[in-house]
């Protein structure tokens, strides 16, 4: 086959078709009809299948005989000379992501993905030609969004559609096996997937819900694979007809997805309302006690280390009347605790190195929640958010950490340390002008002054701002709602609190004045850090913990690079040891 690179960067063809008799027999006498690999959709105005083939007119034929194709009166088959059968899988799973979070057609295709994500020789280019097939789509008014926009958007980078890397796809099927094991036994029971961020976690979470609430409608839609794929989607296959077989045997389950960060609670609902092709409602999302509203199977909780005990929350009384409920001693149980009086089975995201505020729950709480239930933890350790992969992240931690023994080269990701803080802002607004979802976050150095304040024009009329950088003034975040997704954020400085949880394309992190280095080692000034919330009834050292953790979590935020700027002149000494000055 000829993959060189002329033909790699020519644009594919794409022809349409009847979806008919008349349609199969001019595919049939197409010279790549028969025995070559493509992509295809079947579609009328408001319905959309994609699929691929190794024969587009033994696959036509196929669909013509399904019932659930009948109403659909197109097909477009996407020729390319240099397509071969892991381009075209690749090509097909995302495009079926992109037209989810498109959202103006809906997608026929029930099983989330048919194929789990592996990397093959030249797929970057084959990706490429992924951007070129999308633009002629939306000339033939099949899709609305921009590509950029498309892959910029929450609902897809959370999509049900996601395709799955094999050790996210033996993580997802194990926990539910183990899951239909505990509920079979009528055992409790728990998973516990851990991993840094950035490793997939919700992603996998969200594939797990999606695959329970499609096996409960009906048995996993082999009617479109080939033998091959059945072999390899075999596990996938026997565990969606076990969930089902199960179900007809003691009911439709019941289950919940809890986000404890109410920020990104908000972006969750929305995806998992527009994602009812894959089996989501925008229902499932719920608040940590929420779950006191009825009896669930299976509760799935994402970021379960931002569970709240009792301490420096907002509504103690609402806090003391769950745990009066349930006969639970308010002054040692936590929403954690909660959640596991309220279901069977539990399916926990968890990393204790993200824990930073005083009103999370400990380690100790953690583990002592889980005593007595049937338990399969589950690890995921590669890096899926930035392309700096396992060694950025590593990096990050070891610096942060005081551990790092020397500077590292990070050849694909853009890590920069500035010393002019003010460079650095127009620069991340450049950038967003460009590729969108790029902000500047920083640690809560400097008080609230515009906590009562609408919008950064009504802060200039007023006088007032946050923080002040060589002159320069700014202005924390105007909303703690989806503040990364703003448009307007870009002209503001967010916190931790609205940015944990979050992609970016690029993030610029303000080390703040209550951060310092002294004494060869990171620390910390209390009187300088303003959350009071974080800082109250806690020793120094959590504090410090709390600290540190969030500026962990916030140098994790880029895809593509981190810019950083230290207050403090000893930090930013010791952190150019470390990362690169901007030049």
């Amino acid at each position: 086959m000829n993959t060189n690179n002329s033909v790699l960067t020519q644009t594919p063809v794409i022809a349409t078709f009847k979806f008919n008799d008349l349609g199969l027999e001019q595919v049939r006498q197409h010279k790549k009809g028969k025995d070559w690999p493509v992509v295809y959709l079947i579609h009328n105005q408001s319905e959309l299948y994609v699929g691929e083939t190794t024969s587009a007119c033994n696959r036509f034929r196929q669909h013509l005989d399904n019932t659930v194709r009948k109403n659909l009166s197109l097909i477009e088959i996407i020729f390319d000379d240099a397509f071969n059968k892991s381009a075209v899988l690749d090509i097909e799973q995302t495009l079926i992501k992109m037209f989810a979070a498109d959202n103006s057609l809906q997608l026929q295709n029930r099983n989330g993905g048919q194929s789990n994500s592996h990397n093959y020789y030249q797929r970057s280019a084959y990706q490429n030609k992924v951007d070129l097939i999308w633009a002629e789509l939306q000339k033939r008014k099949l899709a609305k969004q921009g590509a950029a926009d498309i892959r910029n958007s929450s609902l897809f980078k959370f999509s049900p559609y996601t395709m799955l890397t094999p050790e996210q796809e033996a993580v997802s099927v194990d926990i539910l096996n183990h899951m239909i094991d505990c509920l079979e036994r009528g055992e409790k029971g728990n998973a516990v997937i851990t991993g840094t961020a950035g490793t997939g976690k919700s992603v996998v979470i969200i594939n797990m819900i999606s695959c329970l609430s499609l096996s409960m409608l009906s048995s996993y839609d082999t009617q479109d694979l080939t033998p091959d794929e059945i072999v390899d989607l075999a596990p996938r296959i026997a565990l969606s007809n076990r969930i089902q077989h199960y179900v007809k045997r003691h009911g439709k389950l019941r289950f919940a997805f809890v986000v404890p960060m109410r920020s990104i609670r908000e972006t969750f609902k929305f995806v998992f309302s527009k994602s009812r092709s894959a089996g989501l409602k925008g229902t499932m999302v719920i608040g940590p006690q929420e779950v006191l509203r009825q009896e669930y199977d299976i509760v799935f909780v994402d970021e379960a280390h931002r569970l709240a005990r009792r301490k420096s929350i907002t509504s103690y009384d609402s806090f003391d009347k769950a745990c009066v409920k349930l006969g639970l001693d308010k002054d040692s149980a936590t929403q954690l605790d909660m959640i596991q009086h309220s279901s069977k089975y539990s399916v926990l995201v968890y990393d204790k190195n993200q824990t930073i505020k005083s009103s999370d729950l400990t380690e100790e709480q953690f583990k002592r929640s889980l005593v007595g239930r049937k338990l399969i933890y589950k690890q995921l350790s590669s890096q899926m958010r930035c392309i700096g992969g396992d060694l950025y992240t590593d990096y990050v931690d070891s610096i942060l950490s005081g551990s790092a023994p020397s500077k590292k080269t990070l050849l694909d990701y853009d890590f920069q340390l500035w010393d002019d803080p003010n460079e650095m802002i127009r620069t991340i607004k450049d950038k967003n002008e460009k590729l969108s979802l790029c902000r500047v976050v920083a640690g809560y150095g400097w008080k609230w002054n515009t906590k009562n304040v609408s919008s950064v024009d009504e802060a200039k009329k007023k006088g007032l701002y946050d923080i002040e950088l060589d002159g320069e003034k700014y202005v924390w975040n105007m909303s703690n709602s989806e503040w990364i997704l703003r448009p307007n954020s870009i002209d503001e400085i967010g916190c931790i609190h609205t940015t944990q949880g979050y992609d970016l394309n690029y993030v610029a992190v303000i080390f703040g004045p209550e951060i310092i280095y002294k004494n060869n080692h990171i620390d910390i000034e209390p009187t300088k850090f303003y959350d009071t919330k974080v800082k109250s009834g806690v020793t120094l050292e959590e504090l410090k913990t709390y600290i540190i953790n969030s500026y962990a979590v916030l140098m994790k935020r880029g895809i593509k690079g981190c810019y950083v700027y230290a207050v403090n002149p000893e930090l930013q000494k010791y952190l150019s040891g470390y990362i690169d000055k901007h030049k």
